[in-house]
């Protein structure tokens, strides 16, 4: 992907949640979800689990409240998550849904906090 155009969907996506944040929560806006991180070793273990020619990973989009904060990896206080953006990684074959817990990850680095 030309890196020009990979930073004006970044950019067009941190303009528009952070209105959004703003206009849903008002003075306790928060700086949202720019990005989520998975090793390389949890995508594989989901891989695995799919059809060599029709399977792929399905990526789900989150919210976490009090409920699913323990699903997190952050290397930060938990707490600091709460209302953030996530991504859930599951394993599909042909855009399927997934079938078994075993097939479901939740828990990337979410940045901010856990940035590099």
């Amino acid at each position: 992907m030309d890196f020009e155009k990979f930073d004006r969907l970044k950019r067009q996506y941190e303009e528009y949640i952070a209105k959004a944040e703003k206009d849903t929560d008002g003075g306790k806006a928060m700086q949202q979800t720019r990005s989520v991180w998975f090793d390389r070793h949890t995508i594989e273990e989901l891989l695995e689990q799919t059809d060599p020619k029709t399977g792929g990973i399905k990526i789900f989009f989150g919210k976490y409240d009090e409920e699913t904060l323990a699903e997190s990896h952050a290397l930060t206080n938990k707490r600091d998550l709460d209302g953030k953006l996530t991504v859930i990684l599951a394993a599909s074959d042909d855009n399927q849904d997934p079938q078994v817990e075993s097939m479901v990850v939740n828990g990337g680095k979410v940045c901010p906090p856990d940035c590099n």
